[in-house]
């Protein structure tokens, strides 16, 4: 899959024993890592956090805590307050690291100053589908429909202030159209509203899993175009927006942190691992499966990719004029 990001291979050497402060007489890790997932069990930061556990051969177990709640934040908050000591994991994302501090001032955790980023998990992309009752089969087909029939056309979203939310509108803004905005409890609840008809398009990760792969393969959805800068591998006869004459381009990510402070030989260490996972022949497919593709960015790469993404959100939140319900 295509990314902005250049993949970037660690460089260098990274000592299989890593002693960090008093503890020089023990190479890490010497005990079991915990990695606490801010999601409920089978959600994709769960699927992508255990597969990284499952695989890992650090010579100690990393033992996943499910810790659902506040889009992630209250898991991210209790590893925030956790030593940074290499023993405590956890995964941010675009909604919880990018989009909800720039929407929610009350979050209790700061995506930059509270965590030392180390590797990407995965990144996945969104699609414009639509329902395919719908008579059109191009973006410029949907921008004349909904001029044509202002305030008629539903969007779907998997609510207020969600990545979906924030492409829909930039969408709209771009396009010049008056469309409606239907945000939903979650992503199933969106897909069933397109199906059914009830809303006519929606942006959302449609390549990520079987079963919304499924509804284009049959023909019940239609994707009219990704947010990235070029074609998909994984859906290379889908054009992008951006050819389409809408510069939208977006991605996804789930990326491993650790608590700020973490000592850089534990944070190199555990970039390695996940390098190391990536590039195995089963994650690969693992990963494509899920609409993804590995990715070789370093820590201190990834810590001005997430503080860029940060910045760049914060201004569509602006732009957009996007609050909390």
């Amino acid at each position: 899959m295509p990314c902005p990001i250049a993949s970037v291979m660690l460089a260098g050497t990274i000592v299989l024993g890593v002693a960090v402060g008093d503890a020089a007489a023990q190479p890490y890790p010497s005990k079991p890592i915990r990695l606490i997932i801010g999601s409920a069990p089978g959600g994709s930061g769960d699927i992508f956090g255990r597969a990284f556990a499952q695989r890992s051969a650090l010579g100690q177990p990393i033992v996943v805590e499910n810790v659902p709640g506040a889009t992630g934040g209250i898991g991210l908050t209790r590893a925030a307050r956790s030593p940074a000591d290499g023993y405590t994991l956890t995964i941010g994302t675009t909604q919880n690291f990018a989009v909800s501090p720039n929407i929610n001032t009350k979050l209790t955790y700061d995506p930059i100053k509270d965590f030392d980023p180390i590797a990407i998990l995965a990144q996945n992309f969104s699609a414009l589908v639509v329902n395919s009752n719908l008579p059109v089969k191009t973006v410029a087909d949907l921008v004349a429909l909904a001029k044509a029939n202002p305030g008629k056309l539903n969007y779907a979203s998997q609510g207020n202030g969600s990545t979906h939310h924030l492409n829909a509108e930039m969408f709209r803004r771009i396009a010049g159209i008056d469309v409606v905005h239907v945000p939903y409890k979650g992503s199933a609840q969106a897909l069933i509203a397109l199906l059914s008809g009830k809303v006519q398009f929606y942006f959302f990760p449609v390549f990520v899993d079987a079963s919304s792969r499924a509804h284009l393969e049959s023909g019940r959805l239609r994707a009219l175009g990704v947010l990235l800068p070029k074609r998909s591998s994984l859906a290379p006869h889908v054009p992008t927006l951006s050819e389409q004459g809408y510069d939208i381009v977006t991605l996804t990510w789930h990326v491993l942190v650790a608590p700020a402070g973490t000592p850089g030989p534990i944070v190199h260490r555990l970039a390695a691992e996940v390098q190391r996972i990536n590039s195995l022949d089963e994650m690969k497919r693992m990963l494509a499966a899920q609409g993804s593709e590995p990715n070789g960015i370093t820590p201190e790469a990834l810590k001005e990719y997430i503080a860029a993404e940060f910045a760049r959100y914060r201004r569509i939140v602006r732009e957009v004029g996007i609050t909390t319900e």
